[in-house]
């Protein structure tokens, strides 16, 4: 097999006689050598030829006839060399269908020539898909045609991994900083990639220089450079060199240049080559190892597993990385040895490779693998070896298995799942259909072959517009099936949603779609479930009012019609006052109760135009567009307070809630839509802040205070960071002995500008917050170290710590109070009081009641702070672990001229009694309030009477110095 023209003749040679030569002369030499040369370039060719492992020939464009093909092509057509010469592609059917041979035929007679055309090639009932590129040829005298065949099984993927590959090194080469450069002999550079630009400095797209070694490389390596490019054009040996870079701002960087010579026709045609910044390692490692191999041998880069072995011994004499990385051994260990010595073959699969196509070979690993092996016997060195090419099949075959495994469960999925098979004449616009697909469509199937119906039938005209729509869509790109979902509405029926899934199988001679295959489903049961999940997208489940998507685009809905029509947006946020105590005193089931009833009294309550929305938990947004004026818009929500007011019969409970509504006026409030939600949402808390149960309307005002409130907390984070908080003591006295029982920790803050301020001053900024738990934290440690310096000064006196509500209540509360008394061994439980105010303990009485349960068993105090200004029933305070009850100072400083608080103040001293707590009165100011006191009973009180709060150095002092009353003064105070 051959296309290379003849040898020449005797015709050719010079006549003999006198001006013969002799046949021993130089001109017969070297015509022996030429055809020798020539001979052995044609043994090279066939051992090529004969070891490509893709199907390859030569046939005879006048009569279609095969006049040469390698074994790649014997093994894909399933016939011998010999049945396959002298016969054509229809006499073989070597292509699937006759369409396929004449759009071959088509392409050539077009362009001449034919690359990478998709073809289906056939095998036995097999149908392979590949690529066809052919070249015409003319051998001896006759048009020919030569082609390589590809089978592109395996492309995709060889593909996407290439472009993962090079997407990785494009990355690669930017983030080292390597750029490509192009020098041809005659013109200089001709090209740089972008990253030679950005080492040069250099705008990227610039003119390239003219002379780069002048220009650009510092003068005492240009000599050097240049030796190394004449010897790499001399010589044609690669090159490469570190450098200094001269820059157009004056600076020199430092780079490493690489180049390696092209030869054409025997000459170096230009240089190819590198540039990578080394500046930054060559400036830290000057004698960084340069000499890298960038490129290698076309065998060392082959994808597939290739070598050479011994043809008498087997040994293996070359082996590429890519036949070291499929079997596991390096070259080192391979060379010398054979297949067989090193397990890759067993010796019956040693005598059939020079027989079979296919073979099974043993990896390193013991992985058996599935090879299609290609050989051709030649020479190296003289020695007779064998060239022989690996390619691995073991995934496709197992691919083969596993499409085999699929086609049958497909049969039976198709009949599993009922899909109905239709057949579409697009020209005359009819279709045919299986039983299955008549049923579907709400047609019993008669006897006989189906009668055909227009495709339009029981289609309305949006359908029919996106069925057209999705056929032009498949025709123009065929790759992707025909998928379309439409409604089939018979009179007097349900409607059925069905989805039809097909492929164009034939055009017309113009390349019109002239008949589409395919299947159909019923998926009626997936639409109603995908308008249910619409639903749930934008309402909410337990209300069904718009929830936060919905909001979204009515709100800019309305916001662009209130712009068109010069009219006001009104936009509220509503928040439930009590909803809280309601949910948690009654459960979750009642409080949903409520917001449902809550929900359609807020509907009823708008008008039909206008827009409620549920937040979450107990908020909502209302949306009044068309407004002409704010007093409307007020008018709108005093309506909706009056609503949500009214009570609420739960059960058997009867509740009442109230709601704080803040609003926003658009566009007098010209902001975007999530600003407008905001303003309202700060509106409503500042009806909050005002009482409840009212609405409040945004102004500039209150978002100038709300920012001066984040300010203040930084400010007080700040503070706390810089330790300018510090813990007063104000001392507790029993009236009745004289003595100071204990004292209460104070914050102050010790302000660098405005001096010493009181918890009046800072603490109420602090409530609510996400900084009101950490300033506890500091309070609860502050307290302990103060405990341990009292003890160091000989003062043993119990010291009560005040805990928000907020801090109380966090999870893991006690644990945390208890690896803190565990850091601190030295500060006896006993002296430390936990005391809390009664609006804490009110909320998760539970959760509160476990908590002080908890840090009682640990030896702490707990004490109950301004009793008798929140709403706790006996039940209530009965279920907390208290050791301490206080009376609110408002009570005591009342009880000398009102009855009611006086009474109060007995009270609460008759239940302290009862339920076993020691009673201590707050703010005690004169000797009349504590005479009373002890005459009610109550001996212990705090108060400016006795001691204002004081630094714990102060306090110390005044311990010291605090006398006794007499016991006549102690009579006289409780007579």
């Amino acid at each position: 097999m051959s296309a290379a023209p003849s040898s020449p003749t005797s015709d050719h040679s010079p006549p003999a006689g006198a001006g013969a030569a002799p046949p021993d002369t130089p001109d017969q030499a070297n015509f022996d050598a030429v055809r020798h040369a020539l001979h052995v370039s044609q043994a090279k060719m066939d051992a090529i030829y004969e070891a490509l492992p893709d199907p390859a020939g030569i046939s005879r464009m006048s009569d279609g006839l095969y006049l040469e093909v390698n074994p790649a092509f014997c093994a894909m057509a399933g016939f011998t060399r010999e049945e396959v010469l002298g016969r054509t592609s229809a006499d073989l059917s070597i292509w699937a269908t006759d369409q396929e041979r004449y759009k071959l035929v088509e392409i050539l007679r077009r362009d001449g020539c034919v690359d990478k055309l998709p073809m289906l090639a056939h095998n036995h009932g097999r149908v392979i898909p590949g690529v066809l590129s052919a070249r015409p040829v003319r051998i001896d005298g006759e048009d020919c045609l030569v082609f390589v065949f590809h089978d592109t099984t395996r492309e995709k993927k060889a593909l996407d991994e290439l472009v993962a590959m090079n997407t990785v090194l494009a990355q690669a080469g930017r983030m080292a900083r390597l750029g490509a450069w192009e020098d041809e002999r005659g013109k200089g550079l001709v090209y740089w990639s972008d990253v030679c630009y950005d080492i040069h400095g250099l705008p990227r797209g610039a003119p390239l220089p003219a002379d780069y070694i002048e220009e650009h490389v510092a003068p005492q390596w240009r000599e050097t450079m240049r030796e190394k490019i004449r010897r790499c054009i001399l010589e044609r040996t690669e090159w490469s060199m570190d450098v200094e870079i001269l820059r157009p701002d004056g600076s020199t960087i430092w780079g490493r240049a690489h180049g390696e010579p092209v030869v054409e026709n025997g000459k170096v045609t230009r240089i190819l080559g590198v540039m990578q910044d080394i500046d930054d390692f060559k400036r830290t490692e000057q004698h960084l190892l340069q000499s890298r191999e960038l490129f290698s041998r076309i065998f060392q880069l082959m994808p597939y597993p290739m070598g050479m072995s011994h043809r008498d011994t087997g040994n293996y004499i070359e082996v590429n990385p890519a036949w070291e990385q499929m079997f596991g051994y390096t070259r080192a260990q391979a060379i010398g040895q054979s297949a067989m010595s090193l397990g890759i073959l067993s010796p019956d699969s040693r005598s059939l490779m020079l027989q079979d196509y296919e073979v099974t070979a043993t990896t390193r690993a013991g992985e058996q693998r599935t090879l299609l092996q290609s050989m051709r016997a030649t020479e190296s060195d003289g020695v007779p070896c064998w060239l022989f090419a690996l390619n691995d099949i073991t995934d496709r075959k197992r691919g083969e298995e596993q499409v085999r495994e699929r086609e049958a469960l497909l049969s039976l999925t198709l009949s599993a799942a009922s899909l109905g098979r239709w057949d579409w004449n697009l020209h005359n616009g009819t279709i045919t259909g299986d039983h299955r697909w008549l049923a579907m469509r709400g047609v019993q199937a008669g006897g006989g072959a189906p009668a055909a119906v227009a495709w339009t039938e029981f289609l309305g005209p949006e359908d029919v517009l996106r069925m057209t729509t999705e056929v032009a869509r498949h025709a123009a790109n065929p790759e992707t099936p025909f998928d379309a979902t439409c409604c089939i509405a018979r009179p007097h029926e349900k409607e059925r949603w069905i989805r039809s899934l097909g492929k164009i199988v034939s055009f017309d001679t113009s390349g019109q779609p002239q008949r589409m295959l395919g299947v159909s489903i019923d998926v009626t049961g997936q639409r109603e479930q995908e308008m249910l999940l619409r639903r749930l997208a934008h309402f909410d489940t337990l209300t069904g009012l718009p929830n936060r998507v919905l909001l979204a685009r009515k709100l800019t809905e309305f916001m662009e019609q209130a712009q068109k029509n010069g009219s006001l947006l009104g936009v509220a946020y509503l928040d439930l006052d009590g909803f809280k105590p309601v949910n948690d005193r009654l459960g979750h089931d009642a409080g949903d109760r409520l917001l449902v009833v809550a929900a359609q009294r807020l509907t009823r309550a708008l008008r039909a135009t206008d827009c409620v929305a549920r937040l979450g938990g107990d908020e909502f947004v209302i949306l009044l567009p068309d407004l002409a004026h704010a007093q409307d818009c007020r008018h709108a929500l005093g309506q909706v307070m009056q609503s949500i007011g009214s009570p609420y019969q739960l059960g058997a409970e009867r509740v009442s809630v109230t709601a704080s509504i803040g609003f926003t006026l658009y566009p007098q409030d010209d902001a975007d839509a999530d600003t407008l939600l905001r303003h309202a949402d700060q509106a409503m808390y500042a009806a909050k802040q005002a009482g409840r149960n009212r609405f409040n309307e945004f102004d500039a005002t209150q978002e100038r205070q709300t920012r001066q409130l984040r300010e203040q907390i930084a400010q007080l984070r700040e503070a706390l960071a810089r330790g300018q908080f510090e813990l007063f003591l104000q001392p507790k006295v029993d009236m009745r002995l004289g003595t100071v029982v204990g004292a209460e920790a104070l914050a102050r803050w010790r302000h660098p500008e405005r001096g010493v301020l009181s918890p009046g001053a800072f603490l109420p900024q602090l409530e609510g917050t996400d900084f009101e738990v950490p300033f506890g934290a500091w309070v609860v440690e502050a307290g302990l170290a103060l405990i341990r310096r009292l003890m160091q000064h000989g003062v043993h006196l119990p010291v009560s710590l005040n805990i928000s509500a907020p801090h109380l209540q966090q999870p893991g509360f006690a644990d945390w109070m208890g690896k803190l008394l565990a850091r601190n061994p030295d500060v006896p439980p006993g002296q430390v009081e936990i005391e809390i105010t009664e609006t804490a303990a009110l909320y998760h009485i539970d959760h509160v009641a476990s908590t002080l349960k908890a840090v009682r068993a640990m030896g702490l105090g707990t004490s109950l702070d301004d009793f008798g200004t929140g709403y706790s029933s006996l039940t209530y305070l009965r279920r907390l672990p208290l050791s301490t009850l206080k009376i609110d100072q408002s009570f005591v400083h009342g009880m000398m001229g009102d009855a009611g608080d006086l009474a109060i103040v007995q009270g609460v001293i008759g239940l302290a009694r009862s339920f076993g707590y020691r009673i201590i009165a707050e703010g005690v100011e004169t000797a009349d309030q504590g005479q009373m006191l002890l005459q009610m009973g109550c001996h212990l009180a705090q108060g400016y009477h006795f001691a204002r709060p004081m630094p714990v150095d102060e306090f110390i002092d005044w311990v010291a110095r605090w006398e006794q009353p007499s016991a006549d003064a102690r009579a006289e105070l409780q007579a």
